[in-house]
């Protein structure tokens, strides 16, 4: 009686296309979770309130930085999801946001040197646009 040899082929390869599959999808996972932690990182010199606390995190809270372009505190820049923008940009930033999620939370993040002025204006901007949960980041003491 002889014994069937076809099922033991030497023709028969491993298949390496699911695992490249892989590779290339752990890569772009790893490269888009990078990408997602170096966001809204501008960095900024906050101002210190003894009353700060830590709010509760939510998913639909935007990310809005005044930084100082110098220390007198009339030039600044207004960064939202890292792009530095203009005041009409801002605008229809926020729109967009709050019509998409009327329930959004705006998180103010302004350098301690920009003036107040600069800060009442992106308030007011924000408030005509609907947004009515504003954060205001700060530190509870000075570092």
């Amino acid at each position: 009686m002889r014994l069937n040899t076809s099922f033991f082929d030497d023709d028969d390869e491993f298949n390496m296309a699911p695992m490249i599959d892989m590779v290339f999808l752990l890569l772009i996972f790893f490269m888009v979770a990078s990408h997602m932690v170096k966001m809204d990182r501008t960095p900024v010199e906050l101002p210190v309130a003894s009353e700060s606390k830590v709010p509760e995190q939510r998913a639909n809270r935007t990310l809005i930085t005044l930084r100082s372009v110098d220390r007198s505190g009339e030039n600044i820049d207004i960064v939202m999801n890292l792009q530095v923008m203009d005041v009409d940009q801002l605008k229809e930033r926020v729109e967009s946001v709050m019509t998409k999620d009327a329930e959004a939370v705006i998180c103010l993040r302004a350098d301690r040197y920009v003036k107040h002025r600069h800060v009442k204006q992106v308030l007011d901007l924000c408030a005509e646009r609907g947004a009515v949960d504003i954060i205001f980041a700060a530190f509870e003491a000075d570092l």
